[in-house]
C-alpha cells in the first residue's frame, strides 16, 4: 500500500536561510493517514488490556483503558511522525528546488509582464497615431464628400431651375402658340375684311365706271353721232374690264391661297413639336404611373401572402403551408431582384450625373481658363512695346513671358491659375 503524504506550504524565510527539519516534518505530517493507523491500532486494543494487566498488574478498568487508548493514540502519531522526519531532507531539497522554479517563473512573469506593458504602450501610441491620422483622413474625407454633396445639391437645383425654366419655355411656346393662332386668325379676319373693303372700294369704282360709261351711251344713243364700230369697241372694253376684274379676283384668291397655305404648313410643324414634347411628358408620367403600379401591386401581393399565412396558421396545413413558403421565397427574391435591378438603376444614374457634373464643371473651368488666357494676352498685345519678344508672342511664335505673367492680378489673386494657364501659353 502506497502512502500519500498529506503536504501543506512552508512559510516563507529570507533569503540565504533554510527550513528546519522538524518544521518540515510538522508542516508535512500525513494526517490523512493517521485516522487508518489509529483503526488498525484499535485491533490490538485486547492485546494490550491485557498485557497491562499481566505485565504491570494494573487492575482498574478505567486506567487501563485510558493508556490503551493513550497507546493506541501515540504509537500511531509517533510512528507517522518519525517516518516523516526521515523523508524531512529530500521534501526541504524539493521545496527549495520549487521555490527556486517559482521564483525563476515569476521573474519569467514578471519581465514577460514587463514585456507586454512595454508592448502596450507602443500599441497604444500606435493606435493614438493611427487615430489622429484616421480623424485628419476622416476630416478630409468629410470635407471632400461635403465638398461633393455640395456639387449634387447644386446639379440638383441647376436641374430643378431646367425643369422650371423648360416648364416656362413650354407655358411660353404653348403662349407663343396660342398668340399665332390669335395672330393668324386676327390676320385671316384683316385680310377678309381688308379684301371686304378693297372689293366694295372696287365695286363703287366700277358702279362709277358703269354709270359713266351707261351715261356715255345714253349721250351716244340720244345723240347717235357713234359709229357701230365704236359701239363694238366699248363692248369690247367693256368685256376685258371684266375679265380684268376677274383676273384680279382670281389672283388675290390664289395668293390669300398660298400665304394661308404657308401659315397653316407652319402651325402644323409648332403643333407637331408640341404634340412630341407632350407625348414625351405623357410617356413620363406613364412610366412613373406604371412604378407606382408595380409598387402598389407589390404591396397587394404581400397584403394577400400574410393573409394567406394567417390562414395557413389557423388550418394548420403543413403541406399548403409548405407551398405557400415556397411561393414566397420566390416571390421574394423576384422582389429582391427587382429591388436589386432597380438600386443598380440608380446607381448607373448616380454615377452618370456625377460625371457629368464632373465634366461639366471641367468644360466650365476650362472655359474660364481660356477666357482669361485670352484677357491676359489680349491686355500683352495691348501693353507691348514693340520689341521682338512682343512681335513673336503677337504671330504666334512665343509664349507670353512667365515674368509677366506673375505680376498679373488674377495669378497674384491665385497662384494655381499658372500651371492651368501653361498649356494655353505653350506655342
Amino acid at each position: 500500500m502506497t502512502l500519500k503524504w498529506q503536504e501543506a506550504p512552508l512559510p516563507s524565510l529570507l533569503p540565504g536561510k533554510r527550513h528546519s527539519l522538524f518544521t518540515i516534518a510538522f508542516h508535512f505530517f500525513p494526517t490523512s493517514f493517521l485516522a487508518k493507523s489509529i483503526a488498525v491500532t484499535l485491533t490490538t486494543c485486547p492485546l494490550i488490556f491485557n498485557y497491562l494487566l499481566q505485565n504491570y498488574r494494573i487492575e482498574s478498568y478505567i486506567t487501563r483503558g485510558l493508556l490503551t487508548g493513550a497507546i493506541v493514540g501515540a504509537a500511531p502519531t509517533l510512528a507517522l511522525y518519525l517516518i516523516t522526519l526521515m523523508r524531512a531532507p529530500r521534501i526541504r531539497r524539493r521545496e527549495e528546488a520549487e521555490e527556486i522554479r517559482q521564483q525563476h517563473v515569476a521573474s519569467g512573469d514578471l519581465s514577460a509582464r514587463k514585456a507586454k506593458e512595454q508592448k502596450d504602450e507602443l500599441e497604444v501610441v500606435r493606435l493614438e497615431q493611427v487615430a489622429s491620422g484616421d480623424l485628419k483622413a476622416r476630416g478630409v474625407k468629410d470635407r471632400i464628400e461635403d465638398e461633393r454633396w455640395d456639387l449634387l445639391n447644386e446639379s440638383l437645383r441647376l436641374q430643378k431651375e431646367t425643369v422650371e425654366l423648360a416648364t416656362e419655355e413650354r407655358l411660353l411656346v404653348a403662349q407663343q402658340v396660342k398668340d399665332i393662332k390669335d395672330e393668324g386668325e386676327v390676320m385671316r379676319k384683316g385680310l377678309a375684311s381688308d379684301d371686304l373693303e378693297a372689293r366694295h372700294v372696287k365695286d363703287l369704282k366700277e358702279d362709277k365706271r358703269w354709270a359713266l360709261l351707261n351715261e356715255s351711251l345714253r349721250l351716244q344713243k340720244e345723240t347717235g353721232e357713234l359709229a357701230s364700230e365704236e359701239r363694238l369697241l366699248v363692248a369690247q372694253q367693256v368685256k376685258d374690264v371684266r375679265d380684268e376684274r376677274e383676273i384680279v379676283r382670281i389672283g388675290l384668291a390664289l395668293d390669300d391661297l398660298k400665304a394661308r397655305d404657308v401659315k397653316d404648313r407652319k402651325e402644323d410643324d409648332r403643333w407637331e413639336l408640341l404634340n412630341e414634347s407632350l407625348r414625351l411628358q405623357k410617356e413620363t408620367v406613364e412610366l412613373a404611373s406604371e412604378e407606382r403600379l408595380l409598387v402598389a401591386q407589390q404591396v397587394k401581393d404581400i397584403k394577400e401572402e400574410g393573409e394567406v399565412m394567417r390562414k395557413g396558421l389557423v388550418s394548420d396545413d403543413l403541406e399548403a403551408r409548405h407551398i405557400k413558403e415556397h411561393k414566397e421565397e420566390k416571390r421574394w427574391a423576384a422582389l429582391d431582384e427587382r429591388l436589386r435591378i432597380q438600386e443598380e438603376r440608380s446607381e448607373e444614374r448616380e454615377k452618370l450625373h456625377l460625371l457629368r457634373d464632373k465634366e461639366q464643371a471641367r468644360m466650365r473651368l476650362e472655359d474660364g481658363v481660356r477666357d482669361k488666357y485670352k484677357t491676359l494676352f489680349a491686355r500683352y498685345i495691348r501693353n507691348s512695346s514693340g520689341s521682338k519678344i512682343d512681335r513673336d508672342v503677337a504671330d504666334g511664335l512665343a509664349a507670353i513671358p512667365e515674368d509677366w505673367l506673375q505680376t498679373q492680378p488674377e495669378i497674384l489673386k491665385d497662384p494655381a491659375l499658372m500651371p492651368l494657364l501653361k498649356p494655353y501659353n505653350e506655342r
